[in-house]
């Protein structure tokens, strides 16, 4: 179990853009790259039969559409069909630990995030850890977007705070995760509105969304792939998204620092190996989801499906990968009892 120290230091990662270390990340495609079906070369035969990636959280979630968009150029790439399986479970660590456990042949690959290679450290019983996995690229910087129910009476961060303390810890507030960006986020806004949420774990972003649409949850925080549906569809109401300026998919939907608190909260994205992929092979697969990523037809697509596209790789995404999960275990660690 987490201690209330442990909680209270995990909350300070929550205002920082993960971003941070040595991969700056891009936001576009270079211009000296075209996207396409660029062949990814290599020495060796790989890869000669269909590529599996585990998605840890259910179908039609952030991590889950994210996935699938950069999955169907990579096809093209790798001249493989690649397969999406969802793994459900854990708040993410059922489908990790099945990936770690793999054979590692560059054939089965799967979904990683900010936090998961301190999941040893937020869940009790986890066996895999920041050395169990081969880095291959990150793809995407998400924010979140909170939405709120129509019987909620919320609107924006105003209402928001004023219904949270007008009802202290009754402010029920729907997460896609234990322990995933979602609480993350939730445990540094309540911090910085001073207010304390009634805390409702699902299985994936989509899951929490849809409470919220049918009312049984106040507020949900999903990624904006996530929202996007049930917004437009008018089934809940947008009150902020947490990225420092108006993402452009949604611009009518404001900042929380436009209304008037300082926060901002973002998620990196990225697809890992299990450790012992052979590194011709892992290159041939940094090369494939490069030429996707790189793709106009890709970059097009993700951005109307809300994925926040920022690219890093190889041996960045390698030195990026081991500085982040330094950074999470010392905040993780400080709160230890």
């Amino acid at each position: 179990m987490i201690s209330t120290k442990q909680i209270l230091a995990m909350a300070l990662a929550g205002t920082m853009a993960l971003s941070m270390a040595a991969c700056g990340g891009s936001s576009a495609p270079p211009a000296s790259q075209s996207g396409g079906s660029a062949s990814v070369g290599g020495s060796s035969d790989f890869p000669n039969k269909v590529v599996q990636v585990i998605v840890p959280f259910a179908a039609g979630g952030g991590a889950d559409i994210s996935v699938r968009t950069l999955s169907k150029y990579a096809e093209e790439s790798l001249g493989q069909k690649i397969v999406i399986q969802n793994v459900t479970g854990g708040s993410g660590t059922v489908g990790l630990t099945q990936l770690a456990s793999a054979v590692p042949d560059g054939y089965t690959l799967g979904y990683f995030a900010s936090t998961n290679s301190n999941d040893n450290l937020l869940f009790e019983g986890i066996q895999y850890g920041v050395d169990s996995f081969e880095p291959i690229l990150k793809y995407s910087a998400d924010p979140h977007i909170i939405v709120a129910s129509k019987k909620s009476g919320i609107t924006d961060i105003a209402s928001l705070l004023e219904t949270g303390k007008a009802n202290p810890g009754e402010l029920s507030l729907a997460l896609g995760g234990a322990w995933t960006s979602h609480d993350f986020l939730r445990i540094s806004l309540e911090q910085k509105l001073d207010i304390n949420f009634k805390r409702i774990v699902y299985q994936g972003g989509s899951e929490a969304i849809t409470a919220v649409a049918s009312g049984d949850v106040d507020l949900a925080v999903p990624f904006v792939s996530e929202a996007i549906p049930q917004i437009q569809a008018g089934n809940v109401i947008p009150v902020a998204i947490t990225s420092a300026e108006r993402f452009d998919v949604v611009p009518d939907i404001p900042t929380i620092k436009e209304q008037g608190v300082d926060y901002t909260h973002t998620m990196w994205r990225g697809l890992v190996a299990p450790v012992g992929t052979p590194q011709e092979v892992v290159d041939e697969l940094v090369a494939a989801f490069e030429s996707a990523w790189n793709n106009p037809d890709y970059q097009a697509e993700a951005k109307a499906a809300g994925i926040m596209a920022e690219l890093c790789s190889g041996e960045e995404f390698k030195t990026f990968y081991l500085e982040n999960h330094e950074t999470y275990k010392e905040m993780i660690e400080s709160g230890l009892e």
